[in-house]
């Protein structure tokens, strides 16, 4: 029975989230319906590499071909959402400085939004439910104490991996992040401590938001120089003042970075302790 078993609940949950989601946006773009029908593949995907771990599953990305592509068209609408308001909170006052990219950034979503729409049309929910089967069907013979060990260590795996990227955390901070996510969906699951305490728990979860943080901060980076080099012409002043807000978003995500490098740090200094 699913309720017998932690994941596949778990599994089961975040697919009805899902397919509630999928409906939603295949009538019309939202942009919350948008933020949980991501937040839902994130714990699925999740949820199916612990299950394929556990089951030494091999060549498991292509399962996800489909699922996968509709996260990263989904994502990039997202992230233009979000370049948007970032924008306007480092624009301050001068809000008419960045009017025209706004309009840019606008008409760009537009066209992802379009691509999104074809995308959610065609999207078929037969892989997701042949995965389900298959859980299912694997997961005849769950032993919670069992699981519970080989969970353990594959979580210990997981952060052996980040103290290896913690070493250069500016250019894998995004490798970090997708470790930690996982272990934090992971020890959601169940309602003992697998290997990092509650408390441990919710400081991954304010280490996440500051990397989902500091990924905003550097699209909007992206999408500043990319206007500003092939829009704007060198030499006038909006030119400048988009290159000094660049500057600033620049900083910020620098400042980020070092905040969450230093709580990541703590935290693995905590589970040693453990």
């Amino acid at each position: 029975m699913p309720g017998d078993n932690p994941i596949l609940w778990r599994w089961q949950t975040e697919l009805q989230v899902f397919q509630k989601n999928l409906l939603l946006l295949q009538e019309q773009m939202n942009a919350d319906a948008i933020h949980d029908l991501r937040v839902a593949i994130k714990k699925l995907r999740s949820y199916f590499k612990l299950y394929a771990a556990l089951f030494k599953k091999k060549d498991t990305e292509k399962l996800f071909a489909g699922t996968k592509e509709l996260f990263s068209v989904l994502g990039r609408h997202r992230n233009i959402e979000m370049s948007k308001q970032l924008l306007l909170s480092f624009a301050g006052k001068n809000k008419q400085v960045v009017d025209p990219l706004l309009v840019y950034l606008q008409l760009l979503q537009d066209q992802i939004g379009d691509y999104a729409r074809q995308v959610l049309r065609q999207y078929e929910t037969k892989d997701l439910n042949d995965l389900t089967n298959e859980l299912e069907q694997d997961f005849q013979d769950f032993n919670i104490e069992e699981t519970l060990s080989n969970v353990k260590e594959i979580i210990t795996s997981s952060i052996e991996n980040i103290q290896r990227d913690l070493k250069h955390f500016k250019n894998r901070s995004h490798l970090v992040r997708k470790h930690l996510k996982d272990i934090f969906y992971w020890s959601k699951i169940f309602d003992n401590e697998v290997v990092f305490t509650k408390s441990q728990i919710k400081s991954i979860d304010k280490v996440l938001d500051l990397l989902g943080n500091i990924q905003d901060h550097d699209v909007l980076v992206t999408n500043l120089k990319y206007f500003r080099k092939t829009v704007l012409s060198n030499g006038v002043a909006q030119y400048d003042l988009i290159k000094k807000i660049e500057t600033r978003v620049e900083k910020k995500k620098e400042r980020l970075l070092e905040r969450a490098n230093k709580m990541t740090d703590e935290l693995m200094l905590k589970f040693h302790k453990n």
